[in-house]
């Protein structure tokens, strides 16, 4: 098949969470099964300068239909791997920022124009490098509004999209793109699709929405994610267009992977010693190093629970930070947690960080590799309290590395961690628990200290559970396959 895969971020050319990790590796895995992947992503500037990344060439003129008229963008292209071509979409009035998406927590105000403007140079990019895919698909709503321009008589009779059809992933629904229903006027579609089937929502537009109403196929990253998300708990009210879509058979789960040459403790580079399920001894030099990294006591006998995340609702970190105190004051455990995003959290986390030094160590900003690396191979646990998580793809990481997860009972983390128990020692991966307040989380990390103390054949066995499980994208891509055909049906 040739696929043609649009995304706002891929790894390693922009990142700023799980969207970026899945954009890279499973196009990769669709390549090496032999089909034609063609990634499509804007080009930033300040982003790609740490790169130094040289194309196979520039095509310079990309006329881009908008609003009232045409702007002209240009597309840099590069073959990474056979049957793997990236290519960026420039245009620095739109994509030569500092971050992504916003700037000091606040969105920039005119992402419905750069991100109406990216799906339409999607298109258009389609066309002039003559891609003529099977399957466009796309990823959150920043490329969803190409299912609607694939709809739409602007393209679905030009020959290039003849046979086209499109697969709409919904990495997280709690990001949907909604604003003012003004913004039409960019699209170029006209308000004949301002209505409740495809973009309207409460007197708004929301182009993840369109991407869902009118997609061939719609898929979410975790299977009980799909579930979730047709409920109004989980649904963000878009539930009953999911449901709609379901009703119709066009709505599936398929778990993401991870990329295990990336992710291998066998033989990663980012770490001070390798190990591996047979040879596990090094994770304790990675441990030691992790300790001595963030400033705690080098403590072969204490458990470490390294926390990496978004400082965000979703990922339940308010949780975490009312439970914290009374373990940091009571118990012998240590934490390392890197992440940033809400101000207050921030603060609270390093007036903790402040009060209780040999007990917990926190970096307020975003992870270097080698850090990401170190703190999955250094810890004993890795704590994820997400309100929601579609997928998550850091409690693969731990499992890979040994390192134990202790999660709530949602999404992606229910459909990959084991819950520890004696009796089914042999499948458990992990801590789980499923109430979301501070005292389930406490008693659940203090849970596995305790097992961790006074369990250390239950711990290894867990460590070996997690470190040979299969979390490659090989099976997962077969699933895509799958999905694709069934988007032709």
């Amino acid at each position: 098949m040739n696929i043609v895969w649009a995304t706002s971020e891929s790894v390693p050319f922009a990142k700023t969470g799980g969207l970026a990790d899945v954009s890279a590796s499973l196009p990769a895995a669709l390549a090496e099964r032999g089909h034609q992947v063609s990634v499509i992503m804007p080009y930033y500037p300040q982003q790609f300068a740490r790169l130094h990344l040289e194309f196979d060439g520039r095509h310079d003129l990309l006329g881009v239909p908008f609003g009232g008229g045409t702007e002209w963008a240009a597309v840099r292209y590069k073959e990474i791997a056979p049957n793997l071509t990236y290519y960026f979409i420039e245009y620095n009035k739109y994509f030569d920022r500092a971050t992504l998406y916003d700037w000091n927590g606040w969105e920039y105000p005119d992402n419905a124009q750069r991100f109406i403007f990216f799906s339409r140079a999607a298109m258009q990019c389609v066309l002039a490098m003559k891609l003529t895919p099977d399957i466009l698909h796309l990823n959150d709503w920043h490329s969803a509004l190409c299912a609607v321009y694939l709809r739409s008589s602007l393209y679905n009779e030009l020959d290039a999209f003849r046979r086209c059809r499109s697969v709409m992933t919904i990495h997280n629904i709690g990001y949907q793109g909604v604003f003012d229903k003004g913004n039409i006027y960019w699209t170029g579609l006209g308000w004949d699709y301002f209505n409740y089937q495809c973009l309207e929502f409460y007197d708004r537009i929301n182009l993840l929405k369109g991407g869902i109403m009118c997609a061939d196929m719609v898929s979410t990253v975790s299977r009980t994610y799909a579930e979730e998300i047709l409920s109004p708990d989980y649904g963000f009210s878009l539930d009953p267009s999911l449901r709609h879509r379901a009703s119709q058979g066009r709505l599936c789960g398929i778990p993401n992977g991870i990329d295990i040459q990336v992710w291998n403790p066998a033989d990663d580079a980012k770490i001070p010693a390798q190990f591996t399920a047979d040879n596990p001894a090094g994770k304790k030099q990675c441990k030691a190093a992790l300790q001595k990294r963030f400033g705690l006591p080098v403590r072969p006998d204490v458990p470490v629970f390294g926390v990496l995340s978004r400082l965000a609702y979703q990922k339940g970190l308010d949780v975490f930070a009312a439970s914290l105190e009374d373990m940091l004051y009571h118990d012998d455990s240590q934490f390392v947690l890197i992440g940033s995003g809400d101000p207050g959290l921030q603060g609270h986390f390093q007036y903790l960080a402040n009060r209780y030094p040999k007990r917990f160590s926190v970096y307020i900003g975003y992870a270097s590799d080698a850090d990401s690396h170190l703190l999955e191979a250094g810890s004993d646990f890795f704590v994820m309290p997400s309100r929601y998580e579609p997928c998550g793809l850091n409690q693969m990481y731990s499992m890979r590395y040994g390192t134990l997860p202790v999660v709530r009972h949602t999404g992606g983390l229910a459909d990959t961690v084991k819950n520890y128990s004696p009796e089914t020692l042999n499948e458990s991966t992990g801590f789980v628990f499923w109430d979301l307040n501070p005292e389930s989380l406490r008693n659940t990390i203090r849970w596995a200290a305790d097992v961790y103390r006074q369990s250390p054949d239950a711990i290894r066995a867990m460590r070996r559970n997690g470190m040979t499980a299969d979390f490659s994208w090989n099976h997962t891509a077969a699933q895509y396959e799958k999905m694709y055909h069934d988007a032709h049906q």
